[in-house]
């Protein structure tokens, strides 16, 4: 929910449960207290395994005496939750098999901070300064405005590194601080390494070349289930990989396979490489190769996965059967939308003989908030020309959050949203797995595209030029 490194919404959302809440007092894990404010909703994180796919995702809404409580069923005797509170912010707690754990949060400065009592407090004041100090939100942005300077970010990262290491010592009991230090000093190489990624990723050069990379890959357990829980596991994994790039994939996934059988005895990592395998292949790749061949090998390698293989197989087929429906040429899906004021309209009533482009996002979409520059210039380029007009369609659930980026950019051009079910209906009629997504639409509302460059591409304006003369 809150890394980018999920953006690809659909597929994830097949493999997430959700959990109930237990709102009742009694025999809850957590009891939680607010005080100074109101909180209308916030949602409790637990990750039983280590394994992003397969969150426990629980909604819930705080009464009038601002008191919630959460129960699950943990995994083993103790177990770390995140909370995210609506305009509060993002806390962690850790949790321990039949007693409750009781959380006040209240406003101390400018800060909303956590107290905790009842059983390992101590480990909750720990695993509370760990969540928010490691939150990757403050490394990153989506809006490429308010981004800082990846030397800024990895300063921030040491000296939160540093705090953390301070903090340690205030785990009483040995053994579990000695987990939390190993922990901490895996999350740390993580976030490390993602901010590499990105620094390569603007200087359009190789990370796994990187020799600081290197470094902090070499000697990872790639077994521990610590490093699973942290991305480690599967970054010492795919560093391993050495076969050049295809769009499809398709060679970088079965030399992964082949990595997983050699080394990977930990089955909750085997059963977490089932599942990004299929994201990197049905998600990332763009499914032009032999993907019968691979199709069969993938399901056949799951093993006992072998339903979430098919799972993913079957959605790539049936994402096959609408690109086929929305060939060039086809009549453009129709699907209503909604504006910042509340009002609803159709888009086969926008296209009144224009050339459109279109652009999916969401304000929660770095890919997506970056090229967003690039179609403010297009939409300027192209403004005293009435045979091409720009409409944007924001796929938030969030829709303060969209109000607020757009009260915030003031953009010059059509701003639409859909959500709930519309949106997966949009998302099915197009073929939509991943987003930022761009469309071209005939002025007859036939399709001219519908998977098209993006605006930072040099073609998109060519195409326009050419289809708009």
């Amino acid at each position: 929910m809150r890394k980018k490194d999920l953006m690809a919404v659909a597929a994830s959302a097949m493999l997430m449960a959700l959990t109930a809440c237990n709102n009742e007092s009694s025999g809850a894990l957590l009891e939680c207290k607010v005080i100074g404010t109101a909180v209308e909703e916030g949602l409790v994180t637990y990750c039983p395994n280590g394994n992003i796919y397969e969150n426990q995702m629980t909604e819930f809404e705080i009464g009038k005496d601002s008191v919630f409580s959460y129960n699950t069923e943990l995994k083993g005797e103790t177990g770390d939750v995140t909370v995210e509170m609506a305009g509060i912010g993002y806390f962690g707690v850790h949790l321990v098999k039949g007693k409750t754990v009781k959380m006040t949060v209240e406003k101390v400065g400018d800060q909303w901070e956590a107290r905790f009592e009842g059983p390992d407090a101590d480990v909750s004041q720990y695993v509370n300064e760990y969540t928010r100090r490691f939150d990757s939100m403050l490394y990153w942005s989506p809006d490429p405005s308010e981004s800082k300077p990846i030397s800024e970010y990895r300063r921030l990262l040491a000296a939160n590194y540093d705090t953390l290491k301070t903090a340690l010592a205030s785990i009483q009991d040995a053994k579990t601080r000695d987990y939390y230090t190993r922990l901490t000093e895996s999350q740390n190489k993580w976030l490390t390494i993602r901010l590499i990624m990105d620094s390569c990723e603007n200087d359009n050069s190789n990370y796994k070349l990187n020799d600081e990379y290197r470094q902090l890959v070499k000697g990872i357990d790639i077994n521990d289930p610590l490093n699973l829980g942290t991305n480690m596991a599967f970054t010492a994994l795919s560093s391993m990989c050495v076969v050049e790039k295809s769009s499809d994939n398709q060679e970088e996934c079965l030399q992964l396979m082949h990595l997983t059988d050699s080394l990977v005895t930990n089955p909750d990592l085997r059963h977490f490489m089932v599942q990004m395998i299929g994201q990197q292949y049905y998600l990332y790749g763009d499914g032009t190769g032999d993907y019968e061949t691979f199709n069969k090998k993938y399901v056949e390698w799951a093993g006992k996965d072998k339903d979430i293989a098919q799972g993913m197989v079957d959605q790539f087929l049936e994402k096959k059967k609408t690109t086929q429906a929305t060939q060039a040429g086809t009549s453009a899906p129709d699907v209503e939308l909604t504006t910042p004021d509340g009002k609803t309209v159709k888009l086969s009533s926008l296209i009144q003989g224009k050339f459109t482009y279109i652009d999916v996002w969401a304000t929660w979409c770095g890919p997506c908030c970056k090229e967003i520059p690039f179609v403010e210039k297009l939409v300027e380029k192209y403004k005293d020309n009435p045979k091409v007009q720009f409409i944007s369609i924001s796929i938030d659930q969030n829709k303060d959050a969209w109000l607020k980026k757009l009260e915030k950019d003031q953009p010059k051009w059509q701003q639409y949203i859909i959500q709930d079910e519309v949106e997966a209906q949009f998302s099915k009629d197009w073929g939509i797995t991943g987003i930022p997504r761009f469309i071209m639409i005939n002025p007859d509302g036939t399709i001219f595209s519908p998977d098209a460059t993006r605006p930072s591409d040099d073609e998109t304006a060519k195409t326009i030029d050419a289809q708009t003369k």
